[in-house]
């Protein structure tokens, strides 16, 4: 269940992760506070009027690094973005080489195609280095082939360079990193999955 999206604001859309229905699932993945109403007002356009997503919210049970951290673990509301098969950009199931010659030729202002999906797999490496998500890194091995066989350097195609200052809940301590998705968390015992790519 892929969804392909114009977020790259090209003729041409690329894939994005995306989040749907699953009563078996658990998603790991990121919180951010937002506030005010235009950071609000702009998401539910962005995400909804433009992406096509429904909106549920959820519990959120923040990742906990050791008994010493200060960290509760208590769990919180969360405002998740869904795909459905009503959105106009769902595509379903596909054989993984389709996703990943996409992935390899979508580009736009934004960033490449590839760029998100290196991005979101390290992510799964450096935050989640417990957790197996073989489809995600078989996708991953696919684009790197492809990218390869097109004689492009693949880390031309990593361009995003802001650093964004972020404390770690699990430790507590001010980190630089870069730009990836923030804030490692467990939901367990939810309808949700997320998709891989």
């Amino acid at each position: 269940s892929h969804c392909v999206g114009t977020l790259r604001f090209t003729p041409q859309p690329g894939r994005v992760a995306t989040l749907v229905e699953d009563k078996e699932g658990i998603t790991w993945g990121c919180a951010f506070r937002v506030t005010g109403k235009h950071a609000l007002d702009y998401l539910r356009q962005r995400e909804c009027t433009l992406g096509g997503y429904a909106t549920e919210y959820i519990k959120f049970y923040p990742r906990i690094a050791s008994e010493h951290s200060g960290i509760s673990g208590e769990a919180f509301p969360t405002l998740v973005y869904i795909a459905t098969p009503k959105n106009e950009h769902w595509i379903g199931e596909e054989p993984l080489l389709v996703t990943a010659r996409q992935i390899v030729e979508c580009r736009g202002p934004s960033g490449h195609n590839v760029e998100y999906l290196i991005r979101l797999a390290s992510f799964m490496r450096d935050e989640l280095p417990g957790a197996s998500d073989e489809h995600l890194f078989e996708l991953e091995g696919l684009v790197r082939r492809f990218v390869a066989e097109a004689n492009e350097n693949i880390e031309r195609l990593l361009v995003g360079s802001v650093t964004p200052h972020r404390i770690r809940r699990d430790t507590h301590e001010e980190v630089r990193r870069h730009v990836t998705f923030e804030y490692t968390s467990r939901v367990p015992d939810t309808k949700l999955r997320c998709l891989h790519i």
